[in-house]
């Protein structure tokens, strides 16, 4: 398969971190063209395309962007093992994806492969919070009845069955300045009112279902002044959306007893950043699974605190599931993935979109 590995490095070589996904998005798109797609955008600069076929339509969706980290990535193969030099993470989150997509498309077009109608939606910034399929054109979607996501880390054959509930909570204090030497009893400190409220929640693991944490505290100005300002910005995550709505309800209560406490105000923005979602026995599943036999691959199960978009997918009513691609180390300068395991995520690709 070296075709697939040329294909990866092309994709790994063109930068797209997050807001950036122009010229990955267009050398996406050519490709999708010369295989005979009709493709277009929505608003926000989610790609789609389909192709017709017969049967039930499958939709696939991997993301165009990675972290910023993987900025000016230089792949190496050492060992059959694909990595960074070591300065920069290898954007195998999500290339391998749109590697093993495009990989697969080729194939069924050069072999004259049967497939169904297919659907693909490659987003944007999804590595920013699932900002590009938050929205994302259901309309362009068609009538796609299930779908897969390539955005899981593992080794191919790994399929996300319960995925967790995300909301963010922003807190913006007002407290009163004064001068912290001279009369500082007449200021009321933003900063003793975020650190109250911190002091006073459950943070980090609460129970095996859910999390919670405080990501930024910013609070600007003089250092000899009583602090009149503060920024901080809490997520929560969990399985069980009820343990969710406690935990967040639980953290905004606390911020507006510590804004009362020290005699200031505190505004505070809630928001959900997705849904979570529970795959039980299903046809869905039934199929992945029989595309993993057939391949001599293990199917197993996975459960996650993370989000991808298959959590926004599944919100909107296409039964989606999120599949390990095959690489480790995401988001780091550690990344990398198996020759072996891209060939094995683009086998099962090409099983799934022509079953």
């Amino acid at each position: 398969m070296n075709t697939l590995i040329d294909l990866f490095l092309a994709l790994v070589a063109i930068d797209s971190p997050s807001g950036e996904e122009d010229r990955i998005a267009l050398f996406v798109e050519q490709h999708l063209l010369s295989l005979g797609f009709v493709t277009t955008y929505d608003e926000a600069g989610n790609l789609y395309a389909s192709l017709p076929g017969e049967g039930e339509p499958i939709l696939f969706n991997a993301h165009l962007d990675t972290v910023a980290l993987a900025v000016g990535a230089k792949p190496i193969i050492v060992d059959g093992i694909i990595a960074s030099d070591g300065t920069t993470a290898l954007g195998a989150d999500d290339k391998a994806a749109i590697a093993a997509i495009l990989w697969a498309l080729s194939t069924i077009k050069d072999e004259a492969i049967a497939h169904p109608p297919l659907l693909l939606l490659f987003t944007v910034s999804e590595e920013e919070g699932l900002v590009g399929s938050s929205q994302l054109d259901r309309s362009l979607l068609g009538d796609v009845r299930y779908g897969y996501t390539l955005d899981v880390t593992g080794r191919v054959g790994g399929v996300v069955t319960r995925a967790a509930y995300h909301d963010m909570i922003e807190a913006h204090f007002d407290g009163r300045a004064a001068h912290a030497g001279f009369e500082p009893e007449k200021g009321a400190s933003a900063i003793m009112m975020g650190a109250r409220a911190i002091d006073r929640m459950k943070l980090l693991r609460i129970d095996e279902e859910t999390t919670a944490n405080v990501g930024s505290f910013i609070a600007e100005g003089a250092k000899n002044i009583v602090s009149e300002s503060a920024h901080l910005v809490f997520e929560a995550r969990s399985l069980e959306e009820a343990k969710l709505n406690a935990q967040s309800d639980d953290m905004k209560r606390l911020l507006e007893e510590a804004a009362s406490h020290y005699g200031g105000a505190v505004s505070i923005t809630h928001t959900r950043l997705y849904d979570g979602y529970h795959h039980r026995h299903s046809a869905h599943l039934d199929r992945f699974e029989m595309a993993c036999s057939t391949l001599g691959l293990t199917m197993y199960t996975k459960t996650t605190l993370g989000g991808s978009d298959a959590n926004v997918l599944n919100a909107l009513g296409i039964p989606t599931l999120a599949i390990t691609s095959g690489y480790s180390g995401a988001h780091s300068v550690s990344e990398a993935i198996a020759v072996e395991e891209l060939e094995r995520l683009a086998r099962l690709t090409l099983h799934l979109m022509s079953l």
